[in-house]
């Protein structure tokens, strides 16, 4: 009887043992993206070497920033080359793009949102202040068409919001800024904590470089170039899927946009010898 009980313990231990790893085997594949093989990819030119953020404009066409020129260039996919060049400031640190209609909004990494009314040809120029300190590091914008809003996240970190790192919004019916983020990443999130680099301090496991609202599914994307990941997150900053960058071919992503029909394009910073990149995938991550 005694041995019926040990092994009847046995069994259920083991049993146990099976279907936890099954959660946990689930668990860990719902947390995984994977990118489909590339369908494109530009070498673009040496102004573009920089390249820190872009805006797909439809008709083959994608606006670029880079890191120190106050000029919007419009790539041409199809003749791959710069269809034009729009000066709208000065020399600065401009890491992110969005254009709505006629109005392009460009991101300065000290927080500053520059809008340009009808770039393509008046070009109005307002800037606008932030509630975000240069220390921040401001490196992604994006257009949250639903909320009518941007959304802007920070690569650098504030030591208010504990283990955060928190996504800014600014209206863009009253522009101005809510002083707390509307989007709070937990930094102890699994798909963060495997990074290959030594990290200087806990905030280094998130350093933003670029996001985006997928077009079809609503969903947000989030680039980071320094560890080399792209993810989804979700309204309360939990990730949703996680894929790494092939290194190869991205030196140093900066650059977000997705296409109406729900095509993803990324691009890379060329490094002090190379050329920036920019590479197509017909969808986001599976």
């Amino acid at each position: 009887m005694k041995k019926r009980l040990i092994t009847s313990y046995t069994l259920g231990l083991l049993s146990a043992g099976i279907l936890l790893l099954g959660t946990s085997e689930s668990e860990a594949k719902s947390s995984t993206g994977e990118l489909t093989k590339p369908t494109a990819q530009w070498t673009l030119p040496a102004e573009l070497r920089e390249v820190s953020g872009i805006a797909w404009l439809g008709n083959n066409l994608m606006a670029c920033v880079q890191d120190e020129e106050g000029v919007i260039f419009i790539y041409d996919l199809e003749k791959k080359a710069i269809k034009e060049k729009i000066s709208f400031a000065g020399p600065g640190d401009y890491e992110g793009i969005v254009v709505n209609g006629n109005t392009a909004y460009i991101l300065r990494s000290d927080g500053a949102i520059l809008e340009v009314e009808d770039y393509m040809n008046q070009k109005k120029v307002s800037v606008h202040a932030t509630v975000l300190a240069s220390t921040q590091n401001t490196e992604g914008l994006a257009f949250d068409k639903k909320n009518y809003r941007l959304l802007i996240a920070c690569k650098g970190y504030d030591e208010a919001l504990g283990d955060t790192k928190g996504i800014y919004a600014f209206s863009l019916d009253n522009k101005t800024m809510q002083e707390k983020p509307v989007i709070s990443i937990p930094l102890a999130q699994q798909q963060l904590t495997a990074t290959e680099k030594k990290k200087k301090s806990k905030y280094d496991v998130l350093q933003p470089s670029s996001l985006e609202v997928h077009p079809k599914t609503g969903e947000l994307y989030l680039l980071d170039a320094v560890n080399n990941k792209l993810l989804i997150l979700d309204e309360q900053g939990k990730i949703g899927k996680a894929t790494s960058l092939d290194k190869s071919i991205f030196k140093q992503a900066e650059g977000l946009s997705f296409g109406d029909d729900g095509a993803l394009y990324i691009a890379s910073e060329g490094g002090k010898k190379g050329n920036g990149v920019l590479v197509k995938y017909d969808q986001g991550l599976k």
